[in-house]
């Protein structure tokens, strides 16, 4: 499968004037493209400060040393690497639909991994469900878009949801904080919760894009059926008639609501969009608009 079938050209093109919002800079270690408040040693003179011994010696102010006979060390303004994280919900409920969820979730952990490739980020990204199934390692470079391409469209629905044992497993993993992308329905009987503050307690800046299906928000569906959970098998007959779908419409909206609203408390960004959504105007628009990209 070409790499086109993930994001085209035109498409791509268009993904390289944007760059990843992050609410909070992170200290680095390689010359990236965003700037970090901390001091360090790049290329942007910041301020001065008193040698101190055990002190690098080839960051002393010789200028100054001259007319002042006082030893004052530069400090320089820390270029950033910052560390972007794609976190895909691989289970069996995002199989479903036309187009499947999980076909519109990887194209959008692409079109965020291509923009951060191409800003010289370093990205990583993992699979999960009731636990972590698959793991890119953080790669820097606009020549590791394949690589991630590759990874992406290898990923296969299986298992059940388990955000909090899933991402729990993934913090542990991966020590150094950054930008997370949790791209999912969110469907866990368990609870997003836990596993959202799993990431926020490790000091990650967490962005959340809700992936919905039209027909999950407006089932056409009357009468005598029996239903099969996709995850776990359980099955249940029942009747529906209107006032069913209607009570069914209003704990979806609530749903959508409490996660929303969780999101908005513990200062995580949120985007939700159906998979018959326009792709490119999600990501162009409403990722601007919920300042995951600028």
């Amino acid at each position: 499968m070409a790499d086109d079938a993930l994001l085209d050209g035109d498409f791509l093109r268009k993904l390289e004037a944007l760059s990843i919002a992050a609410r909070r800079a992170f200290p680095g270690t390689f010359k990236g493209e965003k700037r970090s408040p901390h001091r360090g040693t790049s290329v942007e003179f910041a301020d001065f400060r008193n040698y101190a011994p055990g002190d690098d010696f080839r960051h002393i102010d010789w200028n100054v040393y001259g007319r002042l006979e006082k030893l004052f060390l530069k400090l320089f303004v820390e270029e950033e690497d910052l560390h972007v994280y794609l976190l895909l919900d691989v289970s069996k409920s995002m199989g479903f639909g036309d187009p499947k969820k999980i076909d519109f979730v990887r194209r959008l952990a692409a079109a965020v991994g291509y923009i951060a490739l191409t800003n010289l980020e370093r990205v990583g990204a993992a699979a999960f469900s009731d636990r972590l199934r698959s793991i890119f390692p953080p790669t820097r470079g606009r020549h590791e878009v394949h690589r991630l391409f590759d990874f992406l469209r290898s990923v296969e629905v299986e298992g059940e949801t388990n955000f909090e044992v899933s991402l729990r497993q993934w913090t542990v993993r991966r020590p150094r904080p950054g930008v997370a992308f949790v791209i999912s329905d969110f469907f866990d009987t368990r609870g997003f919760e836990p596993g959202l503050l799993a990431l926020l307690t490790r000091r990650f800046d967490v962005n959340v894009i809700h992936v919905v299906d039209d027909f999950e928000l407006n089932p056409d569906v009357r009468g005598d059926l029996r239903l099969v959970d996709v995850e776990t098998g359980d099955v249940r007959e029942i009747t529906v008639s209107s006032r069913m779908l209607s009570e069914y419409q209003r704990s979806l909206a609530a749903f959508g609501e409490r996660l929303r609203g969780f999101c908005r408390r513990h200062g995580i960004g949120y985007v939700r969009t159906s998979t018959s959504a326009p792709f490119e105007d999600v990501v162009l628009r409403e990722f601007r608009r919920g300042r995951f990209v600028e």
